[in-house]
């Protein structure tokens, strides 16, 4: 990375935030927290936007309802209930998904998200697994979930980075043309690790998701978040 690219990542994530999951100050290496991740992302994957899907985790919070052991006990009303209250759209559609995932996860693991992931031989294992457990946790939500699980579970260590992210992180000039095109981001970490004072890869990730989400991936500099800091502005498209 060019000089000043550690003070450039630390204000990207602190103009347009941290992973989710930090922002709701979880803490990946716990199982609870580790379950509330679960929930948060198969809402984050839904129809809702993240600061919805936020408001409709607070609510479950609230009442106790994002550990396996509590899902695999609610009845899929009363989570639906919660999260309509939030606002969140297609409620029992995702109230259903929770709870089919609380009692997969009894049953199986013995709620035990940490032994599905100690378990797995390897990320396409590891989101098998996951993938099975549930109808309505498809692949877009298990790489979500597993995306800032890289440095806790080896198996997932391999999920590549989300390609919004990877646009952006492109347009930014953190990657080249064919950097970290698959598997795991090793480039976008080893250039991380050189940084004194940079964010989490997680953080970094979830930041650049959002630029290119935003802008990036459908080559949409006047709608980047970053205005007149964007590097794409007056720029040709291609």
């Amino acid at each position: 990375m060019a000089a000043g690219a550690g003070e450039r990542v630390q204000e990207l994530v602190a103009r347009l935030g941290r992973h989710p999951a930090a922002g709701l100050g979880l803490d990946l290496a716990r199982e609870e927290d580790l379950a509330a991740w679960l929930v948060l992302a198969c809402l984050l994957t839904g129809r809702a936007a993240e600061e919805r899907a936020g408001q409709a985790f607070r609510a479950l919070r609230e009442l106790g309802l994002t550990s396996v052991g509590a899902l695999a006990a609610a009845e899929p009303a009363a989570v639906a209930a919660a999260l309509a209250g939030a606002g969140y759209p297609a409620p029992e559609r995702a109230a259903a998904t929770l709870v089919r995932l609380g009692r997969a996860l009894r049953a199986r693991r013995r709620g035990s998200l940490a032994r599905l992931g100690s378990e797995a031989l390897g990320s396409d294992d590891l989101a098998t697994r996951l993938v099975r457990l549930a109808p309505g946790f498809g692949p877009a939500g298990v790489l979500r979930f597993l995306r800032p699980l890289r440095d806790h579970w080896p198996a997932a260590r391999e999920v590549p980075l989300a390609p919004a992210a990877r646009s952006a992180a492109r347009h930014l000039g953190l990657l080249a043309e064919r950097e970290d095109e698959e598997g795991e981001p090793g480039a976008l970490r080893a250039a991380l690790g050189s940084l004194p004072g940079a964010p989490p890869l997680a953080d970094l990730e979830a930041a650049l998701e959002r630029l290119g989400s935003r802008a990036c991936l459908r080559e949409r500099p006047e709608r980047c978040p970053l205005g007149a800091d964007c590097p794409r502005r007056g720029r040709p498209r291609g």
